[in-house]
């Protein structure tokens, strides 16, 4: 066996152990509700469930599938996207050593098996890991075809990216960088160009079910650069979700992971000095490895005459993603820009390839030192943990009767995953803390019950000031109380009226 499928299959084996290693320790979160309400487990399948669902129909389909095999566990929704986080380190290699030259094959299949992001991603049950698993088999295809047309490849590159596309939309913004490679040479070129619309129209056909819902659920009017919020446009997060640190926090995140720093839940609160001062050290370390290896990494790529290929893979995608944030029309986020993670491995892979012996020693010692405080966090530290709405769901189930009431304040869904009980569950949008409905929407929510159960979590995405949890404090200072990370629980009791004024 040759040197490079010893160190594929190593790499491939401590990329098994990283995914899988805890996998159904930690609570759900909310998006991971959400695939688990469209794959449907338990009940039958149709057409027109399938077509309503945008987010990455063919995930859903995958977990309704394994989910009728496995059931719905935390562990069996999410070891789907082990499997593919799995495969997604091969894949990573594989489109390396075509783009970027046989010697990053290596670096880049060990980056890719260590790599924090990818951990994570690859422990959610989502459909990012499914998305960049297909950029890179489609990307791969197509730089094969760059060298050669050939029929099967044709094929072979269609079905990659009608399966991309209808793993996660995003897909999408890999069309320029694709192109590029499809139109190759200046030789040839008109063909290709033929060809291109060709199999422009085959993947568009392909995803055509969809578009009249991806058509009706999105405002795509506020993608006009001249469009101003009327007054009863209902915004995502305020004004704007973009912030002047957004990419270079995605770029972190893609380096280190969401463990390493702050807390996501601070940083949803407040990311000014004061949440990053505690943490500056290690911020700094990162900064300074990573954004050494990044500044090697472009100058590697241009080397390889890979630059362009490099900014519309890296940029264009952010430049997008960062512009539906200004206008509103989709919150900023790196998860996002999970179609650009595959070409920013390669980069650091790249680099890594280009050093001499002992640079390359040191920096990777430094890298695997800071990825594993960030795995260990991701693992074992309750502060990075996802909500625990489990653990809540426990507490209210081994107390609520029959006549209570549950009022979910934020990710409802969550806990009707969760909780399963007798009770129903009524929802409150966190929304109306900010203004004078806060109080009487409660109450309606609440209703007469002499019990109720207000589970509270994310309070941060919508009542940052906590005016919500202040109003049950002040309103019902006897209730009891319980915290849960990322969850906090009030138990209402209120008092009957007595028989003199029934």
């Amino acid at each position: 066996m040759s040197a490079l499928r010893i160190h594929i299959a190593a790499a491939l084996a401590v990329a098994a152990a990283l995914r899988l290693f805890r996998l159904g320790h930690q609570s759900l979160w909310v998006d991971e509700v959400f695939s688990w309400m469209s794959a449907d487990i338990g009940h039958r399948w149709s057409w027109s469930h399938l077509l309503e669902d945008v987010h990455g129909p063919l995930y859903s389909l995958m977990l309704h599938l394994w989910g009728g095999i496995a059931g719905d566990s935390e562990w069996a929704l999410r070891l789907p996207s082990a499997v593919l986080g799995v495969a997604l380190v091969g894949a990573i290699a594989w489109v390396a050593a075509l783009w970027l030259g046989r010697e990053t094959a290596v670096p880049a299949a060990w980056l890719a098996a260590g790599s924090p992001f990818l951990v994570w991603y690859a422990q959610e049950a989502r459909n990012y890991t499914a998305l960049m698993l297909w950029v890179c088999v489609g990307s791969a295809l197509l730089l094969g075809l760059a060298r050669r047309l050939a029929p099967a490849r044709v094929a072979g590159y269609v079905a990659a990216a009608g399966i991309g596309v209808l793993s996660n939309l995003s897909f999408a913004m890999m069309a320029p960088v694709h192109l590029r490679w499809w139109l190759g040479p200046a030789g040839g070129r008109l063909r290709r160009l033929a060809l291109a619309g060709g199999v422009a129209v085959l993947v568009l056909a392909i995803a055509a079910a969809w578009v009249p819902q991806i058509a009706r659920i999105w405002d795509w009017k506020r993608l006009d650069p001249a469009h101003h919020a009327a007054a009863a446009e209902t915004p995502l997060r305020g004004a704007t979700t973009f912030h002047a640190a957004a990419i270079p926090f995605a770029a972190y995140t893609f380096a280190v992971g969401p463990t390493l720093g702050p807390p996501v839940r601070a940083l949803r609160v407040s990311a000014g000095l004061a949440t990053l001062r505690p943490w500056a050290l290690e911020l700094a370390v990162s900064a300074v490895v990573f954004g050494l290896l990044i500044a090697l990494g472009f100058a590697a790529v241009r080397r390889r005459d890979r630059l362009g290929d490099a900014l519309l893979w890296l940029v264009l995608p952010a430049l997008v993603v960062s512009y539906f944030a200004m206008q509103n029309f989709k919150v900023f986020h790196p998860r996002y820009l999970a179609v650009s993670v595959p070409a920013f491995i390669a980069l650091l892979a790249a680099a890594f390839a280009d050093l001499g012996r002992s640079r390359r020693v040191a920096l990777a010692a430094l890298v695997a030192a800071l990825w594993t405080v960030s795995l260990t966090r991701l693992y074992f530290d309750p502060r990075f943990a996802r909500e625990d709405m489990r653990g809540a769901a426990r507490w209210v189930a081994a107390r609520a009767m029959a006549g209570d009431r549950i009022v979910a304040a934020n990710t409802a869904e969550l806990l009707v995953y969760y909780y399963r009980g007798p009770v129903p569950v009524t929802p409150y949008w966190l929304g109306y803390a900010a203004d004078a409905r806060l109080a009487p929407r409660f109450e309606a929510a609440a209703g007469e019950a002499p019990s109720v159960w207000v589970v509270l979590s994310r309070a941060e995405d919508f009542d940052r000031a906590g005016a919500f949890a202040r109003y049950l404090d002040q309103r019902y200072p006897a209730a009891e109380r319980a915290t849960f990370e990322g969850v906090r629980v009030w138990h209402i009791r209120r008092t009957p009226p007595s028989p003199a004024h029934t």
